[in-house]
């Protein structure tokens, strides 16, 4: 009977160990998972570019300062359309009176298909005041995360909760 005993406790560790070792497989497999969808979001997101071209324009007739039009090129070179693609200007945190001026939204599109481009074009002068404006462009990618993409090549996930989050609101059709 102690034999039976010693046997069936050295298979109950042994399935025991089984069991954890199973479940550590299990862990890990589902951390890849994440990681490879965390990386084809990114890559999809990354295909994403923007181009903004700055063009003298004239002198503005009241300020006697130069006008200048930023032309915005939003391509998608992704496989899935991009959703609420947005072109937008704020002033830089650092900037006076960065805290209560409005985020401005210079240009929507609802939708960039596959391969797609957006054009929109600004108007900006040449004053110290631009010169501690942002501009950036906010979209939602195929898979369902918003991005942002700054001026100067800064690509990240944005939540809805962010305090640089563009409030979307979709109205039913």
């Amino acid at each position: 009977m102690t034999i039976a005993l010693w046997f069936g406790l050295r298979d109950g560790k042994r399935l025991e160990d089984e069991r954890d070792e199973a479940m550590d497989d299990r862990a890990l497999f589902r951390q890849q998972q994440v990681s490879e969808a965390e990386a084809r979001k990114r890559s999809l997101a990354a295909k994403v570019s923007l181009t903004a071209e700055r063009s003298p324009s004239g002198l503005h007739p009241s300020m006697g300062q130069t006008r200048q039009h930023v032309n915005w090129i939003v391509h998608n070179g992704g496989d899935e359309p991009n959703s609420m693609v947005s072109v937008v200007q704020r002033l830089r945190p650092e900037a006076p009176g960065a805290g209560t001026t409005p985020t401005e939204i210079s240009k929507t599109w609802p939708m960039n298909a596959p391969g797609g481009f957006g054009n929109a074009r600004t108007q900006i002068y040449r004053d110290p005041q631009d010169f501690g404006r942002e501009r950036e462009v906010q979209f939602t990618d195929g898979t369902g995360p918003r991005w942002q993409f700054k001026e100067f090549g800064t690509l990240r996930p944005i939540a809805p909760d962010d305090v640089e989050a563009l409030a979307m609101v979709i109205l039913p059709a």
